[in-house]
C-alpha cells in the first residue's frame, strides 16, 4: 500500500503546495510519493501550480496572481512564495523523486482539459520520453488527469502507470470501462464513491485495473480502503499516514 502525498504536503504551515520543500517534506516524513500538479509556461516548460494563476499561494487571493501560462521560466523564477520557495519545474521534481526511487503522479491542469491541456500533455510525453532515454530507469512516473482524452493521450507514457481521475458527480463504473478501453492502467477514486459503496473497489479491480482512492486524511479510512484493494492513497496529510503506517508495522503480534 502506498502513501501519496497530495501536491507534496499541504497541510504543512511552513512550506507551499506544489513546492520542491512541500515534496521533500513528505518524502522525508515516509511518504511513497507525492502527486503534483503540472502546467506549461509560455514558452513550453512544464512546472508545478494547481491554479492557472498564483494569487491562493502566494495569499493575494485565487484570481490576483500572475498567471503561470503567460510567464515565460525565466519569469516565473523572480516569482518568491511564501517561506522563500519558488514554483518549480517538473524535471527538478522528477530528479529529486529519483534519488530516493520515489513516485511521481503527474496531473495535468487544467482539469477540464481543451487546448492548454493538450499542449501541456504533449510537453509531459515528450519530457518523460526524453528522461527515459537518458536516465533508464529512474524515474517512477504515474499520469494522470481528470479528463479521459488528455489521460488517454498519456498512456503508456507513465513509466508505472496511466489513471483516469474520477470526479465525485461521475459514475466509477462507467468511468473505469472508459479507462480501460482508452489503454489506461488506473482508477483514482474520490473517497465519496467507496464510502457510497464499499464494493466499487472490487468491480474495478475485476476489470483489471489498479484503485487509487484520495483525497484521504484519517489513517483508519485508509486502512479500510486498503483492506477493500485500494493500492495507494492521496492525502494532504502524508506525515500522519505514514506515520500511523509506521506504527502498525511496529506493532509485534503476541
Amino acid at each position: 500500500m502506498r502513501v501519496i502525498g497530495h501536491r507534496g504536503t499541504p497541510a504543512s504551515p511552513v512550506h507551499p503546495e506544489n513546492t520542491l520543500a512541500a515534496v521533500r517534506t513528505a518524502l522525508a516524513a515516509g511518504a511513497d510519493g507525492v502527486e503534483v500538479d503540472v502546467r506549461a509556461t509560455r514558452d513550453g516548460v512544464l512546472v508545478l501550480s494547481h491554479d492557472r494563476d498564483l494569487g491562493r499561494v502566494l495569499g493575494t487571493g485565487a484570481g490576483t496572481g500572475p498567471e503561470v501560462g503567460r510567464l515565460s521560466e525565466a519569469e516565473l523564477r523572480e516569482v518568491v512564495l511564501p517561506g522563500g520557495s519558488g514554483v518549480p519545474t517538473l524535471a527538478e521534481v522528477l530528479d529529486l523523486a529519483a534519488a530516493s526511487g520515489a513516485c511521481v503522479l503527474t496531473e495535468v491542469k487544467p482539469e477540464a482539459g481543451g487546448t492548454d491541456a493538450r499542449r501541456t500533455a504533449r510537453l509531459l510525453a515528450r519530457l518523460l520520453t526524453d528522461r527515459r532515454r537518458r536516465l533508464p530507469g529512474a524515474d517512477r512516473v504515474i499520469t494522470t488527469s481528470f479528463d479521459l482524452t488528455t489521460a488517454a493521450s498519456l498512456a503508456g507514457v507513465g513509466t508505472v502507470a496511466g489513471a483516469l481521475i474520477v470526479a465525485p458527480h461521475l459514475d466509477p463504473d462507467r468511468s473505469a470501462l472508459q479507462a480501460r478501453a482508452r489503454g489506461l492502467t488506473d482508477v483514482h477514486l474520490a473517497p465519496t464513491h467507496v464510502r457510497d459503496d464499499r464494493g466499487v473497489v472490487a468491480r474495478i479491480r475485476a476489470l483489471g485495473l489498479l484503485v487509487g482512492v484520495g483525497v484521504v486524511d484519517d489513517p483508519d479510512e485508509a486502512d479500510h480502503l486498503f483492506a477493500l484493494g485500494a493500492h495507494l492513497v492521496c492525502t494532504d496529510d502524508p506525515a500522519g499516514l505514514a506515520a500511523a503506517r509506521a506504527a502498525r508495522r511496529a506493532v509485534v503480534p503476541l
